[in-house]
C-alpha cells in the first residue's frame, strides 16, 4: 500500500484537467524528459500529478508495448473528459472523491480515513497514531511517521477550504474542498479538525446509486439485496465514503425515487432486518446516465 506518493502536493485547481488533456495527447507524457515543460509544473509536481491521476480513478497506468502509459479510464475518465472536463459539476467532485477513497491500493491514507478511522474530531497526533496502528495490523510492519505526517497534511489540504491570503499558487485549493467534508474544530493551541456530514441535497442521487451498485458488484455480484447496516458501515460503501447518517441516506434514496422512479431503491423491514433492494441496473449504466443528463 502506498504512502506519501503525492510529493507533499495536494490536488490544485486545474491539475486534473491538465492531466487528462496531457494524457489524451500523449499517454507517455509523465515518462518524458520534458514533462515538466509540457505540463508547466515543477518536477515534483509532475510526479504528484501522475499519482493523483490514477488515485482519483480518472486514468489508469500500465505497460503497453513495454512502455509505461496512462489512459483515461473507461468509462469514468472518458465520461468526465467528454461532459465535465473542467469539473464544474459537484456530482463529478463527489465521484472523484469516491474513487479516491474506495481502494486502499491507491491513496491509502485517504481510504483509511473515510473507511476505518472512527474519530470525527482529531489532530495530527491522533490521526498518525491511529493510522500507524491500522497499517501494522494490515501489513505487519510500521511506516515512517514522517510519511504518515505528510499524508495527514496533504489529506487536510485536500478537503479543508483555504481561507488564508498567501501567494497566488498557494491559494489554488483542492477542488474537493468544495464538498464541505472537513472543517477546523477550534482555535486552540493544537490544530484540530472535524469530519462533517454533508447536506444530503448536495450529493446527486445518481452518484449515490452508483456507489451502492459498485459495492454490490464487487462484494455480492448477482444479488440485488443489500443490508442497510452494510450501506452505512462497510468500507467503500456509500455511508462510509460520503459520511452519511441514516437520515441523510434516507433523504438521498427518497430523492432518487422522486427524480428517477425507474431506479428506485426499496427498503424492506422483515424480522428486524433492514434490507435494500437495488434496481436492475449496473453501476456503469448509472454513471453514463448521470453524465448524459448534464
Amino acid at each position: 500500500m502506498p504512502y506519501a506518493k503525492h510529493e507533499t502536493f495536494h490536488i490544485r485547481e486545474g491539475w486534473l484537467f491538465k492531466g487528462m488533456d496531457a494524457v489524451r495527447r500523449d499517454p507517455r507524457v509523465f515518462m518524458e524528459r520534458d514533462a515538466s515543460e509540457r505540463l508547466g509544473l515543477g518536477r515534483n509536481m509532475v510526479r504528484a500529478l501522475r499519482f493523483w491521476m490514477t488515485a482519483t480513478g480518472l486514468t489508469e497506468e500500465y505497460q503497453e508495448d513495454q512502455l509505461t502509459v496512462q489512459h483515461l479510464t473507461d468509462p469514468f475518465g472518458q465520461l468526465v473528459w467528454e461532459h465535465d472536463r473542467y469539473l464544474e459539476e459537484e456530482g463529478t467532485l463527489w465521484l472523484i472523491h469516491y474513487h479516491l477513497v474506495r481502494d486502499q491500493g491507491g491513496a491509502t491514507a485517504w481510504h483509511w480515513f473515510f473507511n476505518h478511522f472512527s474519530q470525527t474530531v482529531f489532530d495530527q497526533a491522533s490521526f498518525v497514531s491511529a493510522l500507524q496502528s491500522w497499517v501494522i495490523g494490515a501489513e505487519g510492519r510500521a511506516i515512517s511517521k514522517n510519511s504518515l505526517k505528510r499524508d495527514f497534511d496533504c489529506l487536510v489540504h485536500t478537503y479543508l477550504p483555504d481561507r488564508q491570503a498567501r501567494s497566488p499558487e498557494d491559494l489554488m485549493e483542492c477542488p474537493l474542498a468544495q464538498l464541505g467534508l472537513l472543517a477546523e474544530a477550534d482555535s486552540g493551541r493544537v490544530r484540530r479538525y472535524r469530519l462533517l456530514r454533508p447536506e444530503p441535497a448536495r450529493i446527486d442521487p445518481l452518484a449515490l446509486l452508483y456507489v451502492l451498485l459498485r459495492w454490490q458488484e464487487d462484494k455480492k455480484p448477482g444479488s440485488r439485496q443489500m443490508g442497510l447496516a452494510q450501506v452505512l458501515r462497510e468500507p467503500a460503501n456509500a455511508g462510509r465514503v460520503f459520511n452519511l447518517s441514516m437520515a441523510s441516506l434516507s433523504d438521498g434514496l427518497t430523492r432518487l425515487s422522486d427524480e428517477y422512479p425507474d431506479l428506485t431503491v426499496r427498503l424492506t423491514r422483515t424480522a428486524g432486518l433492514d434490507e435494500l433492494t437495488l434496481p436492475v441496473a449496473t453501476a456503469e449504466e448509472v454513471l453514463i446516465r448521470y453524465y448524459e443528463t448534464l
